[in-house]
């Protein structure tokens, strides 16, 4: 029994899956995508959607409930399509660059996440939703600082180096 453990063991890690990444035309299409989907769902918190369907007579929690959904999963197909899209050449330069970058978003992450716990120890427990929201919050910090600090290295720091 042990023995077939070990087989099965020595079997998955012998051969490794890769990661397939999206098509480069992605990328285009998540740096659309994101941050429309951003800017409707901050008209829906806003409360101008309300007002639409209100205008257009159609029930507002119904509208809401729609375009929330619609919003809420183009932002994150296209906060993936940006994450997982390749670039123009992915050489091992970028692999390591990827890396580093979700590195550093789960040390951004954490470090929020220590902050954020400390200070509701100093100021106290969140009312209404808040915990939730910092846990969103804590979620989405991951993917933007690795977005950011991946796109920055690949494109802007590149430069530096080239010159």
């Amino acid at each position: 029994m042990l023995s077939l453990l070990y087989v099965k063991f020595t079997l998955h890690y012998k051969y490794k899956v890769m990661l397939k990444l999206l098509p480069h035309r992605f990328k285009k299409i998540g740096a659309i995508t994101t941050p429309i989907s951003f800017l409707i769902w901050l008209f829906m918190q806003s409360g101008l959607v309300t007002r639409l369907g209100q205008f257009l007579q159609v029930e507002p929690f119904y509208l809401n409930a729609v375009i929330g959904v619609i919003s809420f999963f183009s932002f994150l197909f296209g906060v993936y399509a940006l994450t997982f899209s390749k670039e123009r050449v992915e050489d091992e330069m970028i692999r390591n660059v990827r890396l580093e970058s979700f590195q550093f978003g789960a040390l951004v992450q954490l470090i929020f996440m220590i902050v954020g716990f400390m200070a509701m120890v100093v100021i106290g427990e969140p009312k209404d939703g808040g915990l939730m929201l910092f846990f969103i919050i804590a979620l989405f910090i991951f993917w933007l600082a690795y977005i950011i600090r991946f796109n920055y290295i690949i494109h802007v720091g590149i430069f530096k180096y080239e010159k």
